[in-house]
């Protein structure tokens, strides 16, 4: 169950949590987000939970706080893609959780939908509201609250503590990741080694008119994912699929930022595939594993969606657009990092950050 769980655990690591081990009278009650993650994938993978609820393809996709009529946090709702969601209880002492399923809480999901600006107030499974729509007058001072509907949530559950914490310090020592320098290990064309190698740069990778993201600061946040799509669009688009762009850069980021949103993003091709869907255009991609299918994709003038992770909590999606192959040994992608409009920038394999996950693409 470990190996099951450290895998939804690394698909969230790009939130940025502070992290505390469990120690009797001195720890904070409060959960951060890896706690959640660890006691949600827990619960999801046990005996009792719905079987391969969460899969190693599984990553999380958010946590809504929430309170009691006081505004106290009581818990966190996350939920998981393809399926699966939990209720934890906000607690390091006690990091239980109040209920799971493999779809997710309709109640909670109507509220989250209908009201941007949303205040969950959580009784019970059955008892949630939106607290701005709810008028709590002294009559409704004896109305139950969680705690009253589950008393032993408030009391320490000392193996179940040092359970959840056994789960934690492996995860962190399992995976030496501190934050990261925030630059990658990328590199300048300037600062490349200077010995014989094979090049490979994609076609219109020079000629292509690249999106950074400090041009939609704005309008968007974490918007790497965006970013990435918008530039897979204008590549493509630089390539005799016109209709892939709208009037300029701007427009054409707006429409692909409506599909795939504020990141942290771990999953782009489906949203991706919808954009080029939306324009007249197949888009199809395929998994990347090692460089072999970096040069591949390259060779076959294909870009390729690469994300990196600087650090345990520092992720960030570039495009590979070729390869340089030194002689001596070292394999480098030439990368389109969404921050410089440029590709004289390259990523060697392995260093200054890891190599998460790729995917090639193409458009018939």
């Amino acid at each position: 169950m470990f190996k099951k769980i450290i895998s939804i655990i690394l698909c969230i690591s790009f939130v940025s949590f502070s992290t505390v081990a469990f120690t009797e009278g001195t720890v904070s009650k409060e959960m951060d987000t890896l706690d959640i993650l660890i006691a949600a994938s827990r619960y999801l993978n046990s005996e009792i939970a719905i079987e391969e609820c969460i899969s190693e393809d599984t990553y999380l996709e958010k946590v809504v706080t929430l309170f009691d009529d006081i505004g106290e946090v009581v818990a966190y709702y996350a939920t998981f893609s393809p399926m699966g969601y939990a209720v934890v209880n906000n607690n390091v002492r006690n990091p239980t959780v109040i209920e799971f399923g493999e779809g997710n809480s309709k109640m909670i999901e109507d509220i989250i939908k209908e009201k941007s600006d949303y205040h969950i107030i959580y009784n019970n499974p059955i008892e949630i509201y939106e607290g701005s729509r709810v008028n709590f007058s002294d009559n409704d001072e004896t109305l139950n609250k969680l705690f009253d509907y589950y008393p032993e949530l408030k009391e320490v559950d000392y193996d179940l503590a040092y359970q959840h914490d056994e789960y934690k310090q492996q995860f962190l020592q399992k995976f030496k990741m501190t934050r990261g320098d925030g630059d990658y290990g990328f590199i300048n064309l300037k600062d490349m080694p200077s010995s014989s190698y094979v090049p490979k740069t994609i076609l219109s990778a020079r000629t292509t008119d690249w999106a950074i993201m400090d041009d939609y600061d704005d309008i968007a946040r974490n918007h790497c994912g965006a970013t990435t799509v918008t530039n897979l669009a204008l590549y493509f688009a630089k390539r005799g699929n016109t209709n892939l762009t709208i009037n300029n850069k701007l427009d054409t980021f707006k429409a692909v930022h409506n599909i795939v949103g504020n990141g942290p993003s771990m999953i782009i091709a489906p949203s991706a595939k919808q954009y080029f869907k939306d324009r007249g255009y197949t888009l199809n991609y395929s998994s990347v594993r090692d460089f072999d299918g970096i040069k591949s994709a390259a060779d076959s003038d294909n870009p390729c969606g690469v994300l990196l992770a600087d650090g345990l909590f520092s992720w960030h999606w570039i495009i590979s657009v070729g390869y340089r192959q030194y002689d001596s040994g070292g394999n480098y992608m030439q990368i389109m990092d969404n921050w410089y409009n440029t590709v004289d920038r390259y990523y060697r394999i392995g260093t200054g950050s890891l190599w998460w996950s790729a995917t090639e693409y193409w458009v018939n």
